[in-house]
């Protein structure tokens, strides 16, 4: 199984410096800009348009602040607030596990409260923040009920936003939250968001690009079929057997490229 991020965890970057703890746990949490949705990249969106942990945490703590103030819902505001931007801490040093990754539930709950207590520990009240993720992985509070549930919600938000890019068909993503939402406001919106993907019955992932296609950004084609496929750097499983790179690799064949020119090396 591969965690695939924007760059490795930038805790690394202070090897051998001395400095203050508030800054050693920026430099760990920090990762959470780097960590990709790992969901969105195994249903085909590509690295440039995938979300990280923290744009999607960021997401949950904007929903929680005004779906409160909409709803007038009875809950402990700072204690939503709170869970909403530790609540995925815990995939620093875990990782972003999803269910094609079939790791027990167990191993998953105890990697992730390992990776906060690592970056906690070193801080002020650091039983009280782990206390508060505990009572947020439980759901044994009003609270932590709402903000799982807010959790989902933001996550089939997202899933509509790249529907209407035309991205990927997530489908699934809609079954599998069909039965989530107890809460009559929130049941809602999901049932509105479910209206307006079928009044866009025209979503579908973007077509495979091909020799018609003008690509400004590619790095190299691949011969297939009688055919030339642009394909883009952050595609994964290219077979280099059957590239033909550009720059000052010598191609087995002259190409002319839509994106860039093949079979020579001229300055």
């Amino acid at each position: 199984m591969k965690i695939h991020t924007k760059a490795a965890l930038p805790i690394t970057l202070l090897a051998g410096n001395n400095t203050l703890p508030i800054i050693q746990a920026y430099f760990e949490f920090n990762h959470l800009k780097q960590l990709y949705r790992q969901g969105w990249l195994q249903h085909g969106i590509e690295t440039k348009y995938c979300e990280s942990v923290a744009e999607h945490s960021f997401g949950v703590a904007l929903l929680a602040l005004f779906l409160l103030d909409i709803y007038s819902l009875e809950l402990d505001k700072n204690k939503v607030f709170q869970m909403a931007l530790i609540h995925d801490l815990g995939e620093v040093y875990a990782g972003d596990f999803t269910p094609r990754d079939k790791v027990n539930q167990q191993e998953k709950y105890q990697l992730e409260k390992d990776s906060l207590t690592q970056i906690l520990d070193k801080l002020p009240n650091c039983s009280y923040w782990i206390d508060l993720w505990e009572e947020y992985e439980q759901g044994n509070s009003l609270e932590a009920q709402f903000l799982r549930q807010i959790d989902q919600l933001e996550m089939i938000l997202q899933a509509s936003v790249y529907e209407h890019q035309k991205l990927a068909n997530l489908s699934e993503f809609f079954t599998s939250t069909n039965q989530v939402f107890q809460i009559p406001q929130l049941q809602s919106i999901f049932q509105a968001l479910e209206e307006l993907r079928n009044n866009c019955n025209s979503i579908s992932p973007k077509p495979q690009l091909n020799v018609q296609t003008i690509c400004n950004d590619c790095a190299f084609h691949v011969k297939a079929e009688s055919s030339i496929q642009c394909i883009h750097p952050d595609e994964s499983d290219v077979n280099c057997a059957v590239v033909t790179f550009c720059s000052s690799f010598q191609p087995s064949e002259e190409i002319d490229s839509p994106c860039v020119t093949f079979g020579s090396d001229e300055k």
